[in-house]
């Protein structure tokens, strides 16, 4: 299954050079991380952003990680790939994603999502931006026996709802504040859900380096294991370099 997500990032990404260099950003992140929850260490994670931006077509691509170790022994794991390619209808957009996730800590040892989605700007302007969107994924997850007990079924495949909402706002010429909260519904199981908010504030230094403050948090409200906690947070400090 890893073999079958890398190969459609792969083809987005080849899609995308056949396309006009002008309108393609990519920039990579490195920084430190504080996280807590089921895995708590502080760390660095990296970070890759590839955006193509045409006149009704976009498409984009993320790849996020970070590893702890302490005294020999992991305590820190997480790893997220994320492609989608957008058709533009202002203000309507549709979309297909696909979406590779591993966390141990949380129970999964792989987890992999796709489908389609459609989604509204209620602003788009220089300065604020707001979206709100849904999609809905066919999902295969892979579960970790350590993590995960009583479970004996390792391998699950369901439905996952998303509710999003994307908001930015440029406080200052170079100053400007992120959030993207979602909200998700399975169909595994009744009152199965989870929630995640991320919120950055992102200081342009020059024109191609940027320094970022994020808070993440990452709610599910049945982990897949009885020793799996609810919650996780990540603060992140990082340096972003935009090619």
């Amino acid at each position: 299954m890893i073999y079958l997500v890398l190969n459609l990032i792969l083809c987005l990404f080849s899609f995308s050079l056949a396309l006009d260099e002008k309108k393609q950003n990519f920039s990579a992140s490195l920084g430190v991380v504080a996280t807590s929850g089921n895995s708590q260490t502080t760390t660095v994670r990296g970070n890759i952003d590839y955006t193509y931006k045409g006149e009704t077509w976009r498409e984009y691509l993320k790849l996020t990680a970070l590893y702890g170790k302490s005294k020999g022994k992991k305590n820190a794991e997480r790893i997220e790939g994320w492609g989608r390619l957008e058709k533009r209808f202002f203000p309507i957009f549709v979309f297909w994603d696909i979406n590779y996730y591993r966390n141990p800590f949380q129970g999964y040892k792989h987890s992999i999502g796709t489908g389609p989605g459609v989604g509204i700007y209620i602003f788009k302007n220089e300065k604020i931006y707001l979206s709100t969107s849904y999609y809905v994924y066919r999902v295969y997850n892979e579960l970790t026996d350590k993590y995960t007990a009583p479970i004996t079924n390792y391998i699950e495949n369901y439905f996952l709802h998303h509710i999003e909402e994307r908001f930015r706002i440029k406080i200052l010429k170079n100053i400007k504040f992120k959030q993207r909260i979602i909200y998700k519904l399975t169909s595994r199981t009744n009152k199965d859900y989870f929630i995640t908010a991320e919120n950055s504030l992102e200081n342009k230094i020059t024109k191609n380096l940027s320094m970022e403050i994020s808070y993440n948090i990452n709610y599910q409200n049945l982990p897949v294991g009885d020793n799996i906690k609810k919650l996780d947070t990540i603060f992140i400090t990082s340096i972003k370099y935009t090619f």
